[in-house]
């Protein structure tokens, strides 16, 4: 049974701490944060900790917190037996100071608590500094998702960048579509369809493949009156910008 200490109080957290009650030869020992109340939520059961209190023993404490707050984090665990692991994309194990046993439990995915989601088939990158604890971590890692990929921390650090264009990125530009569907009168709603067959052909085929539209084209007419529709200097500079990228990105088979 690998007992697990679970630190952090957010979305990543909340999702974490459900995954980690329903996971085979897991056990979920306490959770912690800044501010216990904001573990309202949680499951009651759980015997809850402020962070800087007398922290209870365990195989594995995971930090589901910011990445600028790992570091503060860890000043409270100095010297404490136990396998540390951050959950962040971008950060390597360095920040994990004053751990003698580091790890990275980074899962490729974005959560929100109030939508549910499907533990297993996030994707969990992992990395630590000892063999042993490459074992342990995997271990765990498998007892909570059927994707367990043993990845470095630049390779982390690249695929989390991918990420930010994938989800990040693109849900911007779906708030600037709703946006402008309001502005118009219009639901939301119909944009959804577009949306998912836009997800699915990227993923069946290849996002290069599957670009379609003015700039792939060069449909300079139909660019400018985009532009002219767009009242913000700011959201004209955001529209050209990205219409570049993608007319660079096919201009040779134009």
């Amino acid at each position: 049974m690998i007992r697990v200490v679970l630190i952090g109080s957010g979305n990543l957290a909340y999702h974490l701490h459900k995954a980690l009650l329903g996971a085979q030869d897991v056990s979920l020992v306490g959770l912690v944060a800044r501010r216990p109340e904001a573990l309202a939520g949680f499951e009651a059961g759980l015997p809850k900790k402020k962070l800087g209190a007398t922290p209870d023993a365990a195989d594995v404490f995971i930090l589901a917190v910011a990445d600028s707050a790992i570091a503060q984090v860890m000043g409270h665990y100095q010297g404490k037996e136990g396998l540390f692991v951050h959950t962040s994309g971008a950060m390597g194990l360095e920040v994990l100071k004053g751990a003698s046993r580091q790890g990275v439990l980074y899962p490729l995915q974005t959560f929100t608590r109030e939508r549910p989601l499907d533990f297993q088939k996030v994707p969990l990158c992992i990395e630590a500094a000892k063999e042993s604890d490459t074992q342990l971590l995997t271990a765990l890692a498998r007892s909570l998702s059927s994707q367990v990929h043993e990845i470095p921390t630049e390779k982390r650090r690249a695929l989390h960048l991918a990420a930010v264009y994938v989800n990040n990125f693109s849900n911007h530009m779906m708030y600037l579509g709703e946006t402008i569907c309001a502005g118009a009168g219009l639901s939301k709603n119909i944009l959804g369809p577009l949306l998912e067959e836009t997800c699915a052909k990227a993923t069946a085929l290849s996002a290069y493949s599957a670009q379609t539209g003015p700039a792939r084209r060069n449909d300079t007419e139909t660019l400018q009156a985009h532009l002219h529709m767009l009242i913000g200097e700011k959201d004209k500079e955001l529209y050209t910008k990205i219409s570049e990228s993608i007319y660079r990105t096919y201009e040779q088979e134009l």
